[in-house]
């Protein structure tokens, strides 16, 4: 069997090849979009930490997301501290609740200014509610807060621009032109799950942000952390139903954090959804390619099949020998396919600063479509070149 394939491949090599290449493109399809996918999940994930795994936000005014951005149709200044305090200590399912506010001061030190650079206003439960931890120094404290302290804890690439020092603990950064002393470095973190890097970040009391650099008395939202294995469902309603009574109208959007910021979440369903068409594609012409070389092979191998029956090869040889044929051909397609997606996802991961990740799974399930691919093709042409009777086919 594999003599006769290998010779008649070298007699019809672009049309084998083009068989091959329909299923290797269809498993190229596949296996490249579950590595990148996955590679992205993974990188989703990481930049989310918890802060969007479990995390519930609250937002004063409505939002939604549409077309894949998170847009704010309306804003009411009516949520406070008072009410992240009430959250915290009233609802039995939230461990905790941090108030955030973002400011927009001129950041600078020694007369350089970082325009990229992102000031909030958090309570320290925010250190664990996104995971961050400090190169060096600490993170704020429950007295910052109380104190209204102009003190500030700042991200790794602020570190680097100002100071050219990884640890400018101790040293002046200046918000206007307030002296905040830097009580904390925190470790390198890459970009969120919006696209904001985290590293350009700098840390403030809340308190500070609130009543020394913005003079309001009202909040950007609430972080909320549920307790461990709580519903997120229930917590959502809960929180809800607390404010409601609060306000007395609903003039806020309670939702997962994930819901509200997930340009990048929709952007790998997109993906997958056209990787998915694009594969269907490519297997359905991998399958007719090799269903259409194996047919014409039957009539073009005629004399090899009368040779083999006139020696003693019953239908069954024959049947299994062409079936096993295009079993072969799909199998080839499927192991080009593999190393070539290996190497796509790997370029990918690198270009994008990703870890590397081949999906087993998908990789299994590839070889499986082909073998599939294989037997299915190959049904028609191993019947058709049973049918041929002896005498008929040596007359031909």
């Amino acid at each position: 069997m594999y003599e006769a394939l290998v010779a008649y491949f070298k007699e019809n090599k672009k049309r084998m090849l083009l068989s091959i290449a329909g299923v290797a493109i269809g498993v190229i399809s596949l296996t490249v979009m579950l590595g990148v996918t996955g590679a992205m999940r993974r990188e989703v994930l990481k930049a989310l930490g918890s802060l969007g795994a479990d995390v519930i936000v609250v937002i004063p005014g409505e939002v939604k997301n549409l077309g894949g951005r998170t847009i704010q149709l309306s804003f009411y200044p009516t949520l406070t501290m008072e009410d992240a305090s009430a959250v915290r200590e009233k609802c039995a399912l939230v461990k905790f609740a941090v108030p955030f506010k973002k400011v927009k001061p001129a950041v600078h030190f020694g007369g350089k200014y970082l325009k990229d650079a992102v000031t909030m206003g958090v309570t320290p439960e925010y250190e664990r509610i996104a995971e961050h931890r400090t190169f060096c120094g600490r993170f704020l404290s429950k007295e910052d807060v109380e104190s209204i302290s102009q003190v500030a804890v700042i991200g790794a690439e602020v570190a680097r621009e100002l100071y050219r020092n990884a640890c400018p603990v101790g040293r002046n950064i200046y918000l206007f032109n307030a002296p905040y002393t830097i009580v904390g470095v925190l470790e390198k973190k890459g970009t969120d799950v919006s696209g904001e890097n985290l590293d350009m970040r700098i840390y403030i009391p809340i308190t500070s942000a609130v009543k020394r650099i913005s003079n309001v008395d009202y909040i950007d939202g609430i972080y909320i952390l549920p307790e461990e294995n709580a519903p997120a469902d229930d917590v959502l309603s809960e929180v809800q139903s607390l404010l409601l009574k609060r306000h007395a109208e609903k003039d806020f959007t309670v939702s997962r954090y994930e819901d509200v910021v997930n340009t990048r979440k929709q952007a790998m369903e997109i993906f997958s959804k056209l990787s998915i068409i694009v594969a269907v594609i490519a297997f359905g012409v991998g399958s007719l390619g090799i269903l259409a070389v194996m047919t014409l092979s039957v009539y073009e191998r005629l004399t090899e099949i009368g040779i083999r029956r006139a020696y003693g090869a019953r239908k069954i040889d024959i049947f299994l020998q062409f079936l096993g044929e295009s079993t072969i051909l799909s199998l080839v397609g499927a192991v080009v396919g593999v190393l070539t997606a290996t190497g796509v996802v790997f370029a990918v991961s690198c270009a994008a600063g990703w870890s590397f990740y081949l999906p087993l799974k998908g990789t299994l399930l590839s070889f499986t479509l082909s073998i599939a691919i294989g037997l299915t093709a190959g049904i028609y042409p191993a019947v058709r070149a049973t049918s041929f009777s002896t005498q008929k086919v040596l007359k031909s």
